[in-house]
């Protein structure tokens, strides 16, 4: 699979995402979306075209933070300590410091989209919010790889590792895919939770 295709397939999921505002459940519940899968193009542009870890990590957290805020609203304060925090990690150049924020970033994201899963006082159908935490839990394990993928760069590892690159896709498109239809209107009953 070429990175070219790999790209296209995310830029294809934000489109998918864009026109599905004509038949979304939510207009907020869909522009935190779009929000977070622009974030995510932006993201994989960097990293997927690029090369630039620093940058494209760095974008990545806008992401978690939009899907945080799509879950819960009360963490818009996450907005400006997440780009202070940012903006010192690339002003100092760690990729390390940043990639400990993504991390923390993640663990919130699947913690508040796991509760909003259960949520039952919410206007978002249950089949979505599972379209949601499934679309992440596969990003997540999507991001292990990565993780797993990229120690020799960084420490005295065993460079084998880097033998489960595939796994990275594997998880991560699906990832996308999910996450780019989890604002449809799926079913037209709204009563169905």
């Amino acid at each position: 699979m070429t990175i070219a295709f790999k790209f296209a397939f995310v830029a294809m999921c934000f489109f998918i995402a864009l026109i599905s505002f004509f038949r979304c459940n939510s207009k907020k519940d869909w522009a935190w979306l779009v929000s977070g899968l622009a974030f995510t193009l932006g993201a994989d542009y960097f990293l997927v075209l690029h090369n630039n870890h620093l940058v494209g990590i760095a974008v990545f957290c806008f992401a978690h933070v939009c899907y945080i805020i799509r879950a819960d609203k009360r963490k818009l304060f996450l907005i400006p300590l997440v780009a202070g925090l940012v903006f010192i990690a690339v002003w100092n150049g760690s990729v390390i410091m940043l990639a400990g924020i993504y991390a923390a970033l993640f663990l919130v994201n699947l913690y508040v989209n796991f509760k909003f899963l259960q949520n039952k006082k919410t206007s978002i159908p249950k089949l979505n919010r599972a379209l949601i935490f499934t679309g992440l839990c596969l990003f997540a394990l999507c991001d292990v790889n990565v993780l797993i993928f990229n120690l020799p760069q960084y420490f005295n590892v065993d460079e084998s590792l880097q033998a489960i690159f595939p796994l990275i896709w594997i998880f991560y498109l699906p990832s996308q895919a999910l996450l780019a239809i989890s604002a449809l209107r799926l079913l037209d009953d709204k009563n169905i939770s």
